[in-house]
């Protein structure tokens, strides 16, 4: 049998949803009724996970704080990194087109998340296609940001496409603001589509990674 989706342990609290960044391009009516949608304030670390790929698509998920990686296992059970997820972005929403998720969702480290019932939509009425509208519009946008990637794998060497990846990480930050890399050498590789044989020799102090304001690998 399918394992569902792990809550992380503790105690259920509401989650302010209406207050996310995500939302601020919905009319003034349609947040004040977003404030009635029921949701869950959640935290999970690295050894829970969010959901698995398969089971019911039952919820959808704003990351508050922290990141998630999105990944799927291929026949030969080797993992492929998808997306990462960072604060203030949506994922999970299978569940408003399909009725099953088609890929797995873990904490990087840790993860604080809002999660929504997909039902609980229903109280929205007839708000409900705008705010869906809005979650689909940034699922097209996701779509075309993975077939980016996919061209870059394609088309950019082994170095480019670490290059890339770096400069696309840090660029999301202020400047002069400090830019974690969470990612170990390993999903690296699975997010790049490279061995960690590669990813670690590129990682040399010779590239200059280990003065760079990132963790260490």
């Amino acid at each position: 049998m399918m394992m569902e989706s792990q809550v992380s342990s503790g105690q259920l609290k509401q989650c302010r949803v209406h207050e996310f960044a995500f939302f601020n391009e919905l009319a003034e009516d349609i947040h004040h009724v977003l404030k009635s949608v029921e949701s869950e304030a959640l935290d999970y670390t690295a050894t829970e996970t969010i959901y698995h790929a398969g089971v019911s698509a039952q919820h959808i998920y704003l990351l508050r704080d922290g990141y998630v990686k999105l990944f799927k296992t291929t026949a030969n059970g080797k993992d492929q990194i998808i997306r990462i997820v960072k604060a203030g972005e949506v994922f999970g929403f299978d569940g408003l087109v399909d009725v099953r998720y088609n890929h797995s969702a873990v904490p990087l480290k840790q993860a604080s998340v809002c999660r929504i019932a997909v039902a609980k939509f229903n109280t929205l009425g007839v708000y409900r296609p705008e705010v869906e509208r809005l979650i689909m519009v940034r699922c097209i946008q996701e779509l075309q940001h993975a077939d980016e990637r996919l061209l870059e794998l394609g088309a950019k060497r082994s170095q480019e496409r670490l290059a890339s990846f770096l400069l696309s990480w840090c660029t999301v930050s202020p400047m002069n603001k400090w830019t974690p890399l969470v990612l170990s050498r390993l999903e690296i590789a699975q997010l790049l589509g490279l061995t960690i044989e590669t990813v670690s020799r590129l990682c040399t102090p010779d590239m200059g990674m280990n003065s760079w304001g990132a963790s260490p690998l």
